[in-house]
């Protein structure tokens, strides 16, 4: 293998298509937009409460986790939804086995809030 020089032209159009793919998904794709609000929400949240850094770390990692996910499933039902428009048993499937992904990494995140903010939140009203 050839070493290559960092080339920072590359680097940018490259960091550019990846903010572009994130603007459409956010621009095209429901979920998506729900987790983007509710990444906002638990940011501004763990900011009032005035979460530890390592708690809003493990926060920050659990959202993110579920948006890259929803990454993943999107593009995963457009490339079948392009190559195979029409129904198909295992890309039925696939796809349900991607939003089943999506669920779960959601449901891990949810636990992981509320297992970081409850303490924060009964200090607050106790």
């Amino acid at each position: 293998m050839d070493y290559k020089p960092f080339d920072f032209k590359k680097f940018t159009k490259s960091f550019n298509y990846a903010v572009s793919g994130v603007i459409c998904l956010l621009q095209t794709e429901q979920n998506a937009r729900v987790h983007a609000v509710v990444a906002i929400i638990v940011g501004v949240l763990a900011y009032i409460l005035e979460v530890p850094r390592m708690e809003a770390a493990i926060l920050f990692m659990a959202v993110i986790m579920v948006f890259a996910i929803e990454i993943i499933n999107t593009a995963i039902e457009k490339v079948f939804d392009l190559c195979h428009p029409e129904s198909h048993d295992m890309i039925r499937y696939v796809k349900d086995a991607m939003a089943g992904a999506v669920l779960i990494s959601a449901t891990i995140a949810v636990v992981v809030a509320v297992l970081i903010f409850l303490p924060h939140i009964k200090r607050l009203f106790g």
